[in-house]
């Protein structure tokens, strides 16, 4: 009996293991993404399953480990950060998105949440804020950068964040009007997004419409301003 008790207690003074984080991390700047992972490497609860420069490697990386957290940069050559997001739930719906990017203008930050991320942080932030943010999207919270005023949280999530000059977009039209800022053909941008190119044209046209650009240079030089911010 005695010897019983002993050896319950042993394994009650012993440590539970906790099941690290797995983590993917999507940057197309070599530096940031090594940066981001030597931190994260140190964390006794993550671990950094992957890393990718574009979306379409880093989907084969979302589908192969479903990681618990995705790291995104917003600007990308191809699909951006925010548009890549729907991608990443249909292959991975509990993978939780984790923003870390340049831009603090309120339209990106809006589209992000829309999307289904749970935390936006700014690369011009402290690294222990990627830190933190990642830790609260697994507890099921928010987190916005200490960077952006409090009180956008709360406007943003009302919907009255969504003011800039792309707002009336669809997420369609959106993720088209990066790639064209970007220079793509529709040619091109069909192959990037698997449909026809005369449905980019459609899309186009209607994105033209809703911009009142009459002229597509007109267009090129409106979206290259807004994807530059």
């Amino acid at each position: 009996m005695d010897c019983d008790i002993a050896v319950l207690a042993k394994q009650y003074r012993e440590p539970v293991r906790v099941e690290k984080i797995s983590v993917v991390i999507i940057d197309d700047h070599p530096v940031i993404r090594h940066g981001v992972t030597s931190v994260l490497k140190k964390q006794p609860d993550m671990h950094v399953v992957g890393e990718s420069d574009t979306a379409s490697t880093a989907l084969p990386l979302i589908k192969e480990f479903k990681p618990d957290v995705a790291i995104l940069d917003i600007t990308m050559t191809g699909i951006s950060g925010i548009d890549l997001i729907p991608y990443i739930k249909a292959l991975s719906e509990e993978t939780l998105i984790v923003i870390y990017s340049m831009h603090e203008n309120h339209d990106n930050i809006y589209r992000a949440f829309k999307a289904g991320a749970k935390a936006y942080v700014l690369k011009a932030d402290e690294i222990k804020d990627l830190i933190t943010a990642v830790k609260e999207a697994v507890q099921g919270r928010l987190f916005l950068s200490k960077s952006i005023p409090e009180s956008l949280m709360e406007r943003l999530l009302s919907g009255e964040g969504e003011k800039g000059a792309l707002a009336s977009l669809s997420p369609r039209e959106h993720e088209i009007a990066n790639l064209l800022a970007q220079g793509m053909t529709p040619d091109e941008i069909g192959v990037t997004l698997f449909i026809s190119p005369k449905t980019v044209r459609v899309h186009r046209t209607n994105i033209m419409h809703k911009l009142n650009c009459d002229r597509s240079n007109h267009l090129l030089l409106l979206l290259r301003d807004h994807f530059s911010q």
